[in-house]
């Protein structure tokens, strides 16, 4: 190494470098650079790098590196050798002077003028982590830096080009170093691109993106766009061509065939900006997935307007059919590319907008759901004053109703605490909204503890730093310290004052450890409480040795996702392979775990379903040198559904017959695969099961498994499973039917007006309750056949679920003939008997109910006639003001209002009267609500201690109100398998207070037979309840308890691990034992999915002299189908090094 100090110019650099070779006084590291002429200057640079980041510094094999050092009297930098794990000293200066030089290397520097290191050309070796010790005159530790690095070979740039819009996008990746220059040329003429900044990535290569404005839609087809990068002396280039522009199009039927000729006309309209290949276009129709008649298919020549060309496809369709609601779809294919729209009728009443607030980031969202039709205005406030958002574009759902999004840059962080955001939408003359208002921004963290006093006094002091926007709540909140779980002595605590930085504020409290419990892995926890929000940070030391990478390939729909879990140190590349063709994933930013740890991700867009089976995919991740991977071959795909059982055989055989369709894309697997069912667990007699052939619809082939039941099985809520194995993967799904209340009312809606024989009538019968089950509804004419309706559409009204069921009859039959509607559901009387109908609803007077919605009260009137009414609030015997709907028409004639109070319920006295009165036709209806106190009923699981040591469940049911008189006057019940429980195992305890809020608990105690049986708990009040029940897994699982992989002394402190896992785990209860002494809980519990695994980690904490001499035993209880409720138990058996998520090392 050479140390140079101000030099003027070339020779004098010479002279200089000659004196000192006499002297013998300078080869430490390496040759300075050599500069000729007078041009050279002085050496005044930038440094790259500085020993006080705390992030890695990478550099290029080949490339110059600038490291800058701390201005200290004396500095002393040593490299951690990897092999012997000591250090080795680089060099040492004392005052511009180096008195020790080791090395031999001659491409380092050391310029003292600036206390800077130069690496003329670095190296691979050059890699590591370095330590420089810090020292004033007197030779006191003015503290010690470390800095990792990390030199990495040449990397040139990967290229896409993407089109968005009229643009064309170059996104230039993976690139080491950050120089290049990009060009564009359109066809060989240059052209000026954007370019944006260009970014690091976590690896330490750069990303750069260029957007070229290509006007796309205006291009001529086979205009070559080429976006041409310059890196590293070489030249890197990708191109595009547009490919035709062209759009598909259905149009809905015109209303002049419906009525004149009964007749739906679709057209399906094909526009490009290519003639050729609009003529050369096929388009094709389907209908409920069949093609239609050729005699109903019409395609007109190509048409021309300015520089669109236009090709337009007609299908007839009969009425019936399009209203059926069949889904209707047009396909062309363009230049190898095929597209297809799709439409169907809409069978949607009027719906309201549903209006939610979302904060994310500094914005708010206005999330508009369930809307119908699809048109409304949206409008911001920030309080009283309009602002401008951002709207997004209206979607429609699979329903027919629609969603709309809008978003407001609120610049949340800078609002006044208490400003009030409104969304207002406008929908059918009606105004909704909904509105937020802003919080005090505060935020809260952990700075580590600094090198100086670990080393001067053996203690580790750690900052907690608040920091919000007002200095009120600043002032005014409590900070607290928590270390290993246990609160710190108060002298080891310290607040100071609070400061202003700007608009922030800050407020600092510090705590002091003794370096043995810091080192030691103690988890470190900071909490406040500002504005009546809690927030905490927590640190513990990394103790980070290195870790390789493990590797998880996992699918998620057409893509593969590789996860690369706890590796250290951060830098790695990762590579994706196509059986052994390199291709190109997309890396995530890669987070750090709180042991200390890393954890990346990379997607690949595989494109599954289009893959050859047996493709294989390999994920390749490449970590201090080493190579790791892991690989997944894409397999036959294949999908299992059970069809519910037709409504025909439950009427007419008094038998659910329920369809399992197995369909994949290779015949020999489906003809192969075998199904099976259960029902309630049990196999079904053979008689009950067939199975058909394997039939094929384009590339799909399936085939189909039918089970049959009696019905009283089916309407039990018997779960029932069907199960195939396809390419040595078994698939499942599962179906039973859903259980109701009381039994529904049915009700068939008339004409309003005479009906003529010649007349087409439309009937609907309408299946409604507040607990409906699954319903299955069926016709009769005149005592015949039981026969279907022509559709069945399920919509939900306020509370109530509704099933409405349409025929269509002839005016003849309507007349003379007796029409029944007849329904079947599982309901808790188990009735399976029809329950009937006919039609004979007529135009009555209103029927009214009143419903709470957030603080307001909607007063709904339906199945009035005629339409006029009027409508009158009271509030106790006051009238008050309310706010009228438009008034509507059922699809029976008949009408529905709808009026809306604002309330205020929150803040009315309890007992307050409120009426809805309706006057209609000279006559008053009315019904009122009072207002309630509010309140909560919450069931607590039961612990595992009581389990463990007295075999008993004891439950907790706890009441919440606002109300001390409501809460100690309520009555608490219990049942358990709808049954009451003995008076003895019932207690109620008195009532406590918390602020504004009452509480009254009441404990029930169960053997644990009772608990692990499933019997469903349910705790009630006179006005509401709350139920539970214990999960119930498959075979008991498997208990593994991890151990440290290093020796443990007695003075050390042990964090044991464990584990309970099974593909089916049930609720657990998991407790420890140190010798033979009683059950113990563990510090915490942790449940995690792994694949298709569920586990649970119980941790526990013991001492070094507990672990090398007690029995230490992990104890587990749980709901498992064999009824065996004994402790199931393990000991230390396996290291930590297999862990899957245990401590990083909580010994020394």
């Amino acid at each position: 190494m050479w140390i140079t100090e101000g030099l003027t110019d070339g020779k004098d650099l010479q002279r200089k470098v000659s004196e000192k070779r006499k002297m013998s006084m300078l080869v430490i590291f390496g040759v300075l650079v050599m500069f000729t002429g007078d041009a050279m200057g002085s050496l005044s640079m930038i440094p790259d790098c500085s020993f006080t980041q705390s992030d890695p510094c990478y550099g290029a094999v080949g490339h110059p590196l600038h490291l800058q050092l701390p201005f200290e009297y004396e500095l002393n930098l040593r490299k951690n050798d990897s092999a012997t794990h000591t250090l080795s000293r680089i060099f040492k200066v004392k005052h511009h002077r180096i008195t020790k030089m080791p090395s031999d290397d001659q491409r380092w520097q050391f310029v003292s003028k600036n206390r800077t290191i130069i690496i003329s050309s670095a190296e691979k070796r050059d890699s590591g982590k370095y330590f420089l010790d810090t020292f004033d005159f007197s030779g006191t530790s003015k503290g010690m830096y470390d800095l990792q690095l990390v030199i990495e070979e040449n990397s040139p740039p990967t290229i896409n080009l993407l089109e968005f819009g009229q643009s064309i996008m170059c996104v230039i990746e993976d690139f080491y170093p950050k120089p290049l220059s990009i060009k564009w040329k359109k066809d060989d003429r240059e052209v000026r691109g954007r370019d944006w900044k260009t970014t690091e990535n976590d690896s330490g290569s750069y990303r750069a993106v260029s957007v070229l404005e290509a006007n796309l839609t205006s291009s001529s087809p086979g205009n070559k766009y080429t976006c041409e990068v310059t890196h590293g002396g070489r030249t890197y280039e990708k191109n595009l061509s547009p490919a035709a522009q062209f759009s598909l199009k259905i149009n809905p039927p015109p209303a002049k065939e419906l009525f004149i000729n009964q007749r739906a006309v679709l057209e399906c309209v094909l526009t490009g900006d290519n003639q050729k290949e609009v003529e050369g276009a096929t388009v094709s129709w389907t209908v409920g997935g069949r093609s239609p008649a050729t005699r109903d298919v019409r395609v007109g020549g190509v048409t021309q307007a300015g520089s669109a060309f236009t090709k337009t496809s007609t299908l007839t369709l009969e009425e019936s059919v399009w209203f059926s609601g069949d889904e209707v779809i047009c396909s062309t294919s363009v230049d190898q590319r095929t597209t297809s729209d799709k439409i169907s009728v809409k069978r949607g009443a009027n719906s309201p907008p549903t209006i939610r607030l979302v904060e994310f980031g500094q914005s708010i969202m206005c999330i508009i759901e369930d809307f119908y039709p699809k048109s409304l205005r949206i409008k911001w406030k920030k309080d009283d004053r309009e602002v401008r958002g951002r709207d997004w574009k209206t979607t429609e759902n699979d329903s027919g109703s629609y969603r709309a999004v809008s978003v407001l840059e609120a610049n949340l962080g800078s609002s006044s605490p208490g400003t009030k955001y409104t969304c207002e939408v406008t929908h059918r003359g009606k105004k909704y909204s909904d509105n937020l208002s802003s919080r005090v921004q505060s935020s809260l963290k952990i700075n580590p503890p600094p090198a100086k006093e670990l080393f001067i006094n053996q203690r580790a002091v750690l900052e907690c730093v608040l920091t919000g926007d007002s200095r009120k709540e600043v002032e005014g909140a409590t900070v607290s310290w928590t270390a290993g779980g246990r609160s710190p002595a108060t002298r080891d605590v310290r607040v100071g004052g609070v400061t202003q930085a700007g608009s922030a504020f800050t407020k600092t409290s510090t705590l002091t450890l003794e370096e043995s419990v810091w080192f030691s892995g103690t988890e470190v926890i900071c909490s406040t409480s500002v504005d009546q929000r809690t927030t905490s940070d927590k640190i513990s030391v990394k103790r980070g040795a290195n870790s390789p990478p493990t590797i998880r390939l996992v699918e998620f729909g057409q893509s593969i996702m590789c996860i690369i879990e706890d590796f250290y140190p951060k830098s790695l590349r990762i590579k994706w392979k196509k059986d052994d063709r390199e291709v190109r994933g997309r890396d995530w930013k890669t987070t750090e775990n709180d042991s200390g740890s890393y954890r990346a991700v990379s997607v690949l867009e595989a494109n599954l379903g289009s893959s050859s089976p047996g493709t294989k995919y390999t994920c390749e991740v490449t970590h201090r040198g080493k190579k790791y991977s892991d690989n997944l071959s894409s397999r036959v795909q294949s999908s299992l559904k059970i069809n519910p059982p037709p409504a025909k055989e439950l009427f007419i055989n008094q038998r659910a017959v329920l369809e399992c369709v197995l369909t994949g894309d290779s015949r020999k697997e489906v003809e192969g695969a075998t199904v099976s069912w259960t029902a309630g667990g049990r196999s079904p007699a053979t008689g009950d099961v067939r199975v058909g052939g394997v039939t094929q619809a384009g590339s799909a082939f399936t085939k189909t498994s039918t089970l049959t039941l009696e019905e009283s099985v089916w309407f039990s809520g018997t779960e029932v499973i069907c199960s195939t194995s396809v390419d040595q993967r078994t698939t499942s799904d599962k179906i039973s039917v859903k259980r109701g209340g009381q039994r529904p009312s049915i009700v068939i809606y008339k004409p309003d007006k005479t009906v003529s024989d010649s007349d087409s009538v439309s009937l609907v019968c309408e299946v409604s309750s507040s607990d409906l089950a699954n319903v299955y509804v069926m016709w009769k004419v005149n005592g015949g056949q039981y026969i279907e309706g022509n559709s069945m559409t399920t919509i939900k009204n306020d509370n109530t679920l509704i099933v409405l069921s349409y025929l269509t009859v002839t005016g003849q039959q309507y007349n003379s003939a007796e029409i029944t509607c007849a329904v079947k559901d599982a309901n808790i009387q188990n009735d399976l008997q029809p329950r009937t109908s006919s039609p004979s609803k007529t135009n009555s007077p209103p029927t009214i109910r009143l419903v709470e919605f957030g603080q307001s009260i909607m007063c709904i009137i339906e199945d009035f006639y005629p339409k006029s009414l009027r409508i009158k609030w009271k509030k106790d015997d006051r009238e008050v003001r309310g706010r009228d709907w438009k008034t509507t028409e059922n699809d029976s004639g008949s009408y529905r209002a709808v009026s809306v109070l604002e309330a205020n319920l929150g803040s009315s006295s309890p007992g307050t009267k409120y009426t809805c009165e309706v006057t209609h036709r000279g006559k008053k209806y009315s019904d009122n609500l009072s207002s309630r106190v509010q309140s909560s009923l919450k069931i607590n699981p039961p612990p595992a201690k009581e389990l463990f040591i007295n075999q008993r469940a004891v439950l907790e049911c706890v009441l919440t109100g606002d109300s001390r008189k409501e809460v100690e006057g309520a009555t608490v019940s219990w049942t358990a398998g709808g049954r009451s429980p003995a008076t003895r195992d019932v207690r109620v305890g008195g009532v406590t207070q918390a602020g504004s809020a009452f509480t009254k608990t009441s404990t029930l105690t169960l053997e644990e037979s009772v608990w692990f049986s499933g019997a469903e708990v349910i705790c009630s009040t006179s006005r509401t309840s709350e139920r539970i029940s214990v999960k119930r897994g498959g075979q008991r699982p498997s208990i593994v308890i991890y151990k440290p992989d290093k020796p443990v002394s007695d003075s050390d402190s042990v964090s044991l691990v464990c584990e309970v896992s099974s593909s089916d785990l049930a609720n657990v209860y998991v407790m420890w034992k140190v010798n033979s002494g009683q059950y113990i809980e563990g510090n915490s519990m942790t449940t995690i999915k792994n694949d298709n695994t569920l586990i649970v980690l119980s941790y526990l904490s013991v001492t070094g002299k507990q672990y090398n001499s007690a029995e230490i035993t992990c104890a587990v209880k749980d709901a498992n189908i064999q009824n065996d409720f004994q402790p199931r138990t393990s000991s230390p058996s396996i290291s930590k090094v297999n862990c899957p998520i245990c401590p990083v090392s909580d010994w020394r």
